[in-house]
């Protein structure tokens, strides 16, 4: 094939999911001259695409400064705890973002091969409607959240689970609703928590709508039990009492995501799905009488596929055990958010398992279901996240084996299956973006490879940039730190603590 355009640039983006705009933001801002490609035609992937509006996780950086100037336009839905964007908003704002960073944009460009020399990327291959292109660079950061360039590098990766039989996370597509009155459904989930903690002490069910769900499918209203909950989140701009959503509820069970067939049989079930809550949602939930879908992601959902083997690995033990590192360049202070591979009747899996109790993860003795891990079913302690805690994902983890003028950021960094529920998260992938874009103009400017590079620089750069990681999450996270009472398991595999005034749900 004849190639038809070449670029040569100090550093190569290669994915416009939030990771890699934050990536090439940083990059750029670092004074290196920087070319993002992207396959579709618009920026911030899952977040935007695949309508996963809500943001989790730590929101520092430039996540910050996305969030900061959507709500200044009235573009954010702010509240303490997983803010909510306009999708296609967020698309505009992260374009402003690279282009006043002075950020070169090549959409509908996919990378395809590699040409890699003394182990180096020489070249990325790419093709777009003009045909082949060729791009050098002196960096290649991998956004593609499927680790798609550090695999045609050669670097070793690693995917799904070994306790499930190499299997991957339940995947989702997610949907858009219109004319839902808000107000009425938010009245209605109150009652309900009311009630169910009036009587049980804790929420027997993990939400409302799980409840609901559970007696449209004895009915026969829903064929099976598609997922124990649904994630809904309002779009900014849009009245209370007449609202548009974005809803998270569609699941695929015993994936494989890296595997185009499997792939698209998962998004035939969940369009047929989305069918179907449809019409539950008019049907049984209070406020949707009305409703009907307005909108289908355009990007599917999948929550894990390969993760890369890094000069460190994230294990799952450092996650619930809070681990810190010197060259930690992103906090994450949530629970663990591995959705279940088989089961959709517990939909997730929030513990993993210890020979021994440590602390300041919250442990018991193992008391797992056989469905909870139906191939083998772990001894010893079962060990959630402490939800006054955080661990931190350190910089060695974005480094891979193998290739020196290569990073990675996002859901394909270096770590166990349960862990990469810390570094997944779209504020997290944001974090690690910025992590990856300022070491290489710190790398590019002293003249080292991104192995060579102490990430301890990193780290101390990002201080620099404003980014606390010198500080404990506050806010949201403060106040739990300080809500004194005992720790509750809850259903769903939730922690609560138990308070005088009645559980306070870590969610």
């Amino acid at each position: 094939m004849v190639v038809a355009k070449k670029f040569d640039v100090d550093v190569l983006v290669v994915g416009g999911g939030v990771a890699g705009v934050s990536a090439a933001v940083a990059a750029a801002r670092s004074g290196c001259r920087t070319l993002l490609v992207e396959n579709t035609i618009s920026l911030g992937g899952l977040a935007t695409n695949g309508y996963v509006t809500g943001i989790a996780g730590m929101i520092e950086g430039i996540c910050k400064e996305w969030l900061d100037r959507l709500n200044k336009e009235g573009d954010l839905f702010n509240r303490p705890h997983t803010p909510s964007i306009d999708p296609e908003k967020g698309k505009f704002m992260l374009e402003r973002l690279l282009l006043e960073a002075g950020v070169r944009i090549l959409y509908g460009t996919c990378a395809v091969d590699v040409t890699v020399e003394d182990n180096l990327i020489k070249e990325v291959i790419c093709h777009s409607k003009s045909g082949k292109i060729v791009i050098g660079a002196k960096i290649v950061i991998d956004t593609s959240g499927d680790a798609d360039v550090a695999a045609y590098a050669g670097v070793p990766c690693e995917i799904g689970s070994a306790e499930f039989a190499g299997l991957n996370m339940s995947t989702t597509l997610a949907f858009r609703m219109a004319n839902v009155d808000m107000l009425k459904f938010r009245e209605a989930n109150r009652a309900w928590n009311e009630k169910e903690e009036a009587e049980h002490g804790v929420p027997s069910k993990m939400t409302y709508v799980t409840d609901l769900i559970d007696k449209a499918v004895e009915n026969g209203d829903l064929p099976y039990k598609i997922f124990p909950t649904a994630l809904i989140y309002p779009v900014p701009k849009t009245p209370e009492d007449n609202a548009d959503i974005t809803v998270m509820t569609t699941h695929s069970y015993y994936t494989r995501n890296t595997d185009v067939e499997d792939l698209t049989r998962q998004i035939i079930e969940q369009h047929q799905q989305i069918i179907w809550m449809e019409k539950f949602f008019r049907k049984y939930v209070p406020g949707f009488e009305n409703s009907r879908v307005s909108g289908l992601a355009n990007l599917h959902g999948v929550r894990d596929s390969r993760r890369i083997v890094g000069e460190y690995v994230l294990k799952d033990e450092d996650v619930v055990c809070a681990r810190k590192f010197e060259d930690g360049i992103a906090k994450f202070p949530e629970f663990l958010d591995t959705h279940h591979p088989t089961n959709p009747r517990l939909g997730f899996i929030r513990h993993v398992h210890l020979e021994q109790p440590q602390e300041p993860a919250v442990c018991r003795p193992a008391q797992c279901s056989d469905d909870m891990h139906p191939f083998v079913k772990p001894g010893g302690f079962e060990a959630r996240c402490n939800p006054r805690e955080y661990c931190e994902i350190p910089y060695r983890s974005l480094v891979p084996l193998k290739i020196d003028n290569l990073m990675v950021a996002g859901r394909c960094v270096s770590a166990e299956f349960n862990a990469n529920a810390a570094v997944r998260v779209i504020a997290t992938c944001m974090s690690t973006g910025q992590a990856v874009g300022t070491a290489a103009g710190l790398c590019l400017q002293n003249g080292l490879t991104p192995r060579e590079l102490d990430g301890k620089q990193v780290r101390e750069a990002m201080i620099k940039q404003g980014v606390p990681l010198d500080n404990e999450p506050d806010k949201h996270w403060q106040n739990i730190r300080e809500t004194k009472g005992e720790f509750v398991l809850l259903s769903g595999d939730f922690i609560g603590i138990r308070t005088p005034q009645g559980i306070k749900i870590h969610l």
